[in-house]
């Protein structure tokens, strides 16, 4: 187990957001978690490579980003503190990964290895449960909001959205990064931004 109680109370947390997994449960998971630390500008996880790892993000920003046949990086999503961190279909397909995974900041992240934890989850009916009630969160719920969003919902919204979920995110995310997570132009950005100082 981790000895740095903050690191055990982190992996609590953001089980325990989805459902309420058991102590038992919980020390199982807190005893595969490994603590690694990452410079600004790391890849965790490059295109092409398979993911062995699933993570939670204890402190720092990841980004998950593909590239185009021209080279042109597209952000898939931007991570935060307190959630998983990792490349799914990757692991679950035992296959490379179809985009890249990078900390914007020196980050720390709580590791465990895929293989290990997928056993747990097969094991243990709370984590079983705990399993399934994340897919409907964030992989049905969460992503059909999204998808709706960028086409239903005006871009300045969105952008007003993201601020309110993350107040601090230009001063710890570029804003290019920012334009593509919101599906526009770092130059729409620009011009959302002026307007809503105006």
């Amino acid at each position: 187990m981790l000895e740095n109680v903050d690191y055990n109370q982190c992996i609590k947390n953001v089980f325990l957001r989805y459902y309420p997994v058991g102590e038992a449960s919980l020390s199982l998971i807190c005893n595969i978690a490994e603590i690694k630390r990452y410079d600004k500008n790391e890849v965790i996880l490059p295109i092409g490579n398979t993911a062995r790892h699933i993570h939670i993000l204890f402190k720092g920003i990841v980004i998950a980003y593909f590239l185009d046949n021209q080279g042109n990086a597209y952000n898939k999503n931007i991570f935060f503190e307190d959630n998983f961190v990792g490349s799914t279909v990757s692991y679950l397909t035992n296959s490379p990964s179809n985009f890249a995974l990078e900390v914007l900041e020196d980050s720390v992240i709580i590791s465990f290895n895929y293989k290990k934890y997928r056993e747990y989850l097969f094991q243990n009916d709370d984590l079983k449960n705990f399993y399934i009630a994340y897919l409907e969160k964030n992989w049905v719920i969460d992503k059909e909001k999204r998808e709706i969003a960028i086409v239903m919902k005006d871009a300045a919204i969105r952008y007003l959205e993201l601020l309110q979920q993350h107040p601090n995110i230009e001063n710890r995310v570029l804003l290019n990064h920012i334009a593509s997570h919101l599906g526009i132009t770092p130059r729409q950005l620009s011009r959302i931004r002026k307007d809503l100082k105006k």
